[in-house]
Parts: C-alpha cells; structure tokens; sequence
C-alpha cells in the first residue's frame, strides 16, 4: 500500500501461480527455499499465520514462569503495570510510514486493556539492524539507509502518538529480550517473543473500525512543532489565506506511483491567490537530487520532507491537504483532525497497489477507511488536473457548510 517502501517489479504478478512461475523463471528453484524461508519469519499464508501465532503462544506460555522468577529478582521496572510495551521489530517491520499503523494499533490495545502509556521498544533486526528485503529494493534502498530511517521516520513518528511515554532503541535484540523478559508486564504485539516476532498490519486497526471501535487516528501534532509552522506561514505572508499542502511522489523507483507533477502544478496555480496559500511539500529524495523545474514559483517546504513532526503540523494546520498514495500522507489518514484528498490509490502496473493486495490489508477498494471523517476522503482514481480539481472542490462543499473553516 501507500505507506510501504518496498514495491515490485512492474512485469511481477500480484500473486498466485503466475508470480510462482515468474519468480522460478527468474530466480530458479532455489527461490522455493528463500521463500519458505521467509515464510517462517513474515507468513503470508492463511496456514502459516496460524502456525507462526500457535508457536509463538506455545513460547509464551513456556517462558511464563521463568520470566516471573526473573522479574522477582530484580527491582520492579517504573509503572510497569499501567505500561503497554509495544515492541517494533525490525526482523519483520519495514521502516517505513507503516510505522503509523503500529503505533494506531498500539494505542487501541493499551484503550482495550485500561493501561495509561506505551512504552516503544524498537528491536535491531538481523540484516545490520534491519531486515532483510527484496534485492532490486536492497539495490536502491541500502541497509545503510533504512538504518537512518530509524531515526529520521521511526523515532520521530513516535512523538506523535500522546500516550507515548517512552520510546527506548534497543542496542541488541538480546537487550529486547530482556525487556520482554523482565520489564513488561503488557506486550503488543499480542504474545510477542523476539525469537518468534509478528508485525500487525493496517488490518488490526481498519477490522476494529469497521466493528465501530473509536478512535483510530489519534496521531497529533506537537504543540512545538505547530508552533514551528506558524512561524513558517507568517515569515512568508501567508497566515491570511487558507493553507492547501499538495505532497508530491518523486521517486525513481516504482516511478508508476509518482505524482502527475504537470496536473498539481496546474491545480496549484489555478487556485485564487487571494483565497488560499499553496504549500509543496517534495518528496524527501528530491530535495537531495534536485526538485524539478516545473515547480520554479511555487511555495515549497523542504524542511517537513525531513522532519516527521513538522510535516504532521504542516498537514493538522491545513485548511485541506492533497496527494497521491504515498506513505507521509498516512499522517493525514491517522490524525482526524486533518482534511484530506488522497488520489492515485491503486496506479495500474504496480502489483503492490492491487485491489487484492488493498484487500489483503484490510482496506475496501473503491471506499474511504472506515474511521474517516466526512472531509477525509481516498480517491481511487489517477491524479489527473480535472480529478485534483474535483476532489479540492467536493472537500470545499463538505468544509463550507459545517464552519469548520473559520476556526482555521
């Protein structure tokens, strides 16, 4: 989905027989061995689900007594018992914007059980702190880098969930363990064990929505970083106007899920100056590489491309926020206190935006989340200048009507 970075080859099948084959042709028998490899660690099978979850209970269950001599042992870890200690394990969790649905999916279970904090444990992978991933992705996207990743998504992301209390970066996964082990009276995931580790998807929070559990989007801006964007907005004039971000895509890898750069330039410009103040926010490789010409006189914000606090204050300050199918604009799906126009949510040609991929999610083609508000809206169509303007002019008719803009 959109806030995944990994992507498959554009000629790769979704899945089923055809990706079977394809993947014999082009790797040769030893990918059934890396595949059930793979499949002990991350199951994407029903039977491996079921399996990978047995064994892991079977583990906890072993463990439970050993862990209670060892916790008596040593003194009791500050409020453990109203601490949710929710372990992201980089064995299976990308470090990418799914990050938010972890920490969406972290807050609802501390709610379920009554706790009052979380405590984040982020858990070095195997691969140089990190997991293993796909060799064309390994090829653009280096361990070297997803480590920074850590540090510049993960970390930061974490300041934006409030009952958060603690975010600790384990040195070693046996420095995991021992929190596992000896300080954490709750876990989430459910049952997790280091030697077994699981990774919940959207699907947790989207399957609670629809069961009319609430709230989901419960990430918010920092009062210090709001107080940063205004301070942005009224250097340069613009505090008069109602604020439209636009997030732009610009990646050179799955080039198929980049923004239609010529139909938002045209969207921006024919928006009334007077009205609303623009704001581009570039996609973070291309504030490296070079932004591109065709946003020469725009209003861009390079800084909330790299930092995760400042983009969600950017987007909770926004009159309206557009973009394509693109992981920071999941800030915008779990904060619900934004607006939003997402488009582009399943580019043709890339197998990770199928509607069978969405579905395996948990999303439902075709409809926005299930806890969205009337002014957060998916678009499930290309990013075309008449779809941006469609989309900008039916959020407008929805915002009019209920006041809400004058408190913008």
């Amino acid at each position: 989905m959109g806030m995944s970075g990994v992507d498959r080859d554009v000629r790769e099948p979704a899945g089923g027989l055809p990706r079977i084959i394809f993947k014999l042709r082009q790797q040769g028998p030893h990918w059934i061995a890396k595949r059930l490899s793979a499949e002990v660690v991350y199951p994407t099978t029903g039977p491996g689900r079921i399996l990978h979850a047995l064994t892991r209970r079977a583990i906890t269950a072993a463990s439970t007594v050993p862990r209670l001599i060892r916790r008596n042992s040593v003194p009791n870890f500050p409020a453990a018992d109203r601490t949710l200690f929710a372990f992201y394990d980089l064995k299976v969790g990308p470090i990418t914007f799914d990050c938010l649905w972890f920490l969406a999916g972290a807050d609802l279970e501390r709610r379920r059980r009554g706790l009052d904090t979380i405590h984040i444990v982020i858990v070095p992978g195997p691969y140089e702190g990190v997991r293993r991933e796909r060799d064309d992705y390994e090829a653009v996207v280096g361990a070297a880098n997803r480590g920074e990743r850590i540090q510049n998504i993960l970390v930061q992301a974490c300041a934006l969930l409030p009952s958060c209390a603690a975010v600790t970066q384990a040195a070693s996964r046996e420095e995991a363990a021992f929190f596992r082990s000896v300080a954490a009276r709750h876990v989430f995931p459910t049952d997790y064990e280091p030697a077994l580790p699981v990774f919940p998807s959207s699907q947790m929070c989207l399957d609670a929505a629809r069961r009319g559990e609430r709230p989901i989007a419960v990430l918010r801006a920092t009062s210090e970083r709001r107080r940063n964007i205004e301070r942005w907005l009224a250097a340069r004039g613009m505090t008069d106007r109602r604020l439209v971000t636009v997030t732009l895509r610009g990646y050179n890898y799955m080039p198929a899920r980049n923004s239609n750069l010529a139909a938002w330039t045209a969207f921006a410009r024919g928006l009334d100056p007077q009205r609303y103040a623009v704001v581009f926010v570039p996609d973070t490789e291309e504030t490296m590489e070079g932004v591109p010409a065709a946003l020469d006189g725009c209003v861009l914000m390079p800084e909330a491309a790299w930092n995760v606090g400042l983009r969600m204050a950017l987007y909770q300050q926004a009159f309206v926020n557009m973009g394509v199918n693109t992981g920071p604009m999941g800030l915008c799906w779990l904060n619900e206190t934004t607006r939003y126009a997402t488009l582009k949510m399943a580019p043709s040609g890339v197998p990770q935006t199928t509607l069978d991929f969405f579905r395996h999610l948990g999303f439902e083609p075709g409809r926005s989340l299930p806890f969205a508000t009337p002014c957060q809206q998916l678009i499930w169509e290309e990013d075309s200048r008449e779809a941006t303007d469609h989309a900008f002019t039916d959020l407008v008719a929805r915002i009019e009507p209920s006041g809400e803009q004058a408190s913008r």
